[in-house]
């Protein structure tokens, strides 16, 4: 497990640090793997390479940013790890959405060794169960999309548009055939022509010739993929 803390409050850092220190020397005593971890304290060094971490600790409470405010900034990037919140001087699960609570974990600040490692624990198993991701990189950003994150792909001109569910498009160098091979964990994405993909839960109505999806846009279905869709809808529902 590698772990990154952040943390604005130094002596907070350090002693979160401590803990999940003493917390991997214990398992690795019972034969048990320990952690890897990193420390951070600014947000530019965090959001370098957060997508590499099994889980997140954060904290932020001296900056016109707070602990939640980083929290979606990671969520943005791809992180699809845990993100545990840990409470100080703001309440964090108070203050999340009604909406996104179940998108972080929760800690209270001083942090317990017991509520630590029951957290660590779940965040193994949550390790052991990977969320599939596809990397999509241009040039403004780079992102690692789940599932239903993608509505549709399709060819402009000599660049591959992505659309995703947050509204952002993302103008990519690829083509429909490799992108369509990168989602072969998305069973939910399939072509519909030599030009496009679409993901059939983000499909408001189908007709002969083409398809509306739920932010309204109308793409050609082309005669020899008519098929593809109700295939792939059977498919989901045999399999849920």
């Amino acid at each position: 497990m590698h772990l990154a803390v952040y943390d604005d409050n130094i002596a907070d850092r350090k002693q979160t640090e401590r803990l999940l220190g003493r917390e991997s020397e214990r398992r690795k005593n019972a034969g048990e793997e320990g952690f890897y971890i990193d420390s951070y304290g600014n947000i530019e060094a965090l959001m370098r390479t957060p997508q590499m971490y099994d889980a997140l600790f954060v904290d932020m409470v001296n900056g016109p940013e707070n602990g939640l405010d980083v929290a979606y900034m990671l969520l943005d990037a791809g992180v699809v790890a845990p993100i545990i919140l840990c409470m100080s001087k703001y309440k964090y699960e108070d203050m999340v959405k009604k909406e996104d609570h179940d998108k972080f974990l929760y800690l209270n600040k001083p942090l317990l060794v017991g509520e630590l490692h029951e957290m660590l624990d779940y965040c193994i198993v949550l390790k052991g169960d990977p969320i599939p991701t596809i990397e999509i990189r241009t040039d403004e950003f780079t992102l690692y999309a789940k599932d239903d994150d993608i509505v549709y792909a399709k060819m402009e001109n000599s660049k591959l548009l992505i659309k995703l569910q947050d509204g952002r498009t993302a103008l990519t160098v690829n083509n429909v055939y490799n992108f369509y091979e990168e989602c072969t964990e998305f069973p939910q994405i399939c072509p519909i022509s030599e030009n496009a993909v679409v993901n059939v839960n983000h499909i408001k109505s189908v007709c002969f010739r083409h398809v509306i999806m739920d932010d309204n846009t109308k793409l050609k279905v082309a005669f020899s993929f008519r098929n593809n869709i109700k295939e792939a809808k059977t498919h989901l529902e045999n399999n849920i």
